[in-house]
């Protein structure tokens, strides 16, 4: 997750005098970056949760800095430093009231000090809370892939406060735009920093890393209710043109049931987004857990092929939508009427395709063929997701 602003503020009050004069609510806001910016004209340039310095050396008087510290919220700014000396004498009471009133950190630095110093400090320790985060998301992935080479993450789970001892809960990831991206990665930058903000609310470390085109947050003594909140509210960043499936495990504790806690996760998800639910619990996946459970999936193909295989073979080449017609049947507990209804058919109609599909299939639909299809509608399902 991005280094916060209070951590990156740590102890730079004795180190740099730089005070914190309002805004003290937005210190949990996660820093990307740092800028000096002296022409309000710019602040527009900016992509977003990055901090500012100021020296006013392009202005004359105050009266510009409320228009200013305006229009960097408005874009994104997670806080603004000024340098008091020749050009800023002092901040003018309106800017600290609007700091305080928007939650938008201000802090002061006298000009003795050289601000050359304070960024390349606040750079430094940017990068470094990066590659603290890098190497905590390759263990993890170290421990689901590799779990037997332990070697690949034991000291890095443990520096950053993931234990063996501690209970692990999964929750799988996948956005789905309209909008037109270069790739999906970009889109899960976009929305990381407002996401960091909503896990460094937790008592307990979290990790987040991509992992194809899913986004895998590894949260410790997270219950899956607990977990539904947070997706619930990660759903709320988002844009209008924009839509999150999840899938969420169970709960197990150690380091060794992380693997099949992530295998939960990206199962549920998969079910999530066939059935076009925004989000799913492992614990509810009923028959799919079986499914999933099966490794080798020429066995599911095989039962599909060996169950729906003559019909799909006869839609192919007689262009009929009888596969179509049977599932819905099924969905609909066997009513003509309701088959009727959602394919927009004529009920003689859809009385003369199941006749035909019997004859097909060479099967009287008794209660136990029913389920033998249901469940190879199933396999179709999920092969077709995974």
């Amino acid at each position: 997750m991005p280094i916060s602003l209070s951590r990156l503020c740590e102890n730079t009050e004795k180190s740099y005098q730089l005070r914190l004069i309002a805004g003290r609510d937005g210190l949990d806001n996660p820093v990307r970056w740092v800028h000096m910016i002296e022409d309000p004209e710019v602040t527009g340039f900016i992509h977003g949760n990055e901090l500012v310095f100021t020296t006013g050396i392009r202005q004359r008087g105050v009266d510009w800095l409320l228009d200013f510290v305006v229009n960097l919220r408005e874009h994104g700014a997670v806080g603004l430093v000024v340098n008091l000396g020749p050009y800023i004498t002092s901040i003018p009471p309106q800017v600290i009231v609007y700091c305080e009133q928007n939650a938008f950190p201000l802090f002061t630095i006298p000009w003795e000090e050289h601000i050359i110093d304070v960024t390349y400090d606040f750079c430094h320790r940017i990068v470094s809370s990066e590659e603290i985060e890098t190497s905590v998301a390759a263990a993890f992935r170290n421990l689901i892939f590799s779990p037997e080479k332990e070697d690949g993450y034991r000291t890095a789970m443990l520096r950053s406060g993931f234990h063996n001892e501690s209970s692990y809960t999964i929750m799988a990831l996948r956005l789905k735009t309209t909008r037109k991206i270069r790739k999906l990665s970009d889109l899960w930058k976009q929305y990381s920093f407002s996401m960091g903000r909503i896990l460094k609310k937790s008592a307990y470390p979290a990790c987040v890393f991509q992992q194809e085109n899913n986004l895998i947050l590894v949260r410790q003594k997270s219950s899956p209710a607990e977990m539904k909140r947070l997706y619930t509210a990660i759903q709320r960043l988002l844009d209008k043109q924009d839509s999150l499936f999840a899938g969420i495990s169970t709960v197990e504790e150690g380091w060794g049931k992380v693997p099949e806690l992530y295998s939960e996760a990206v199962s549920a998800l998969t079910v999530a987004c066939q059935r076009r639910v925004p989000c799913m619990e492992y614990a509810d996946l009923g028959i799919y857990k079986v499914l999933f459970g099966v490794r080798d999936t020429s066995i599911l193909s095989d039962y599909v092929k060996s169950t729906l295989g003559v019909l799909m073979e006869y839609d192919r080449k007689n262009n009929t939508d009888y596969v179509q017609t049977l599932r819905v049947y099924l969905d609909s507990n066997g009513s003509v009427q309701q088959v009727a209804q959602k394919l927009n058919f004529h009920r003689n109609t859809v009385n003369y395709k199941m006749k035909m599909i019997r004859e097909i299939l060479q099967t009287e639909l008794r209660d136990t063929d029913k389920m033998n299809y249901m469940l190879a509608f199933c396999i179709m399902e999920m092969l077709d997701a995974v």
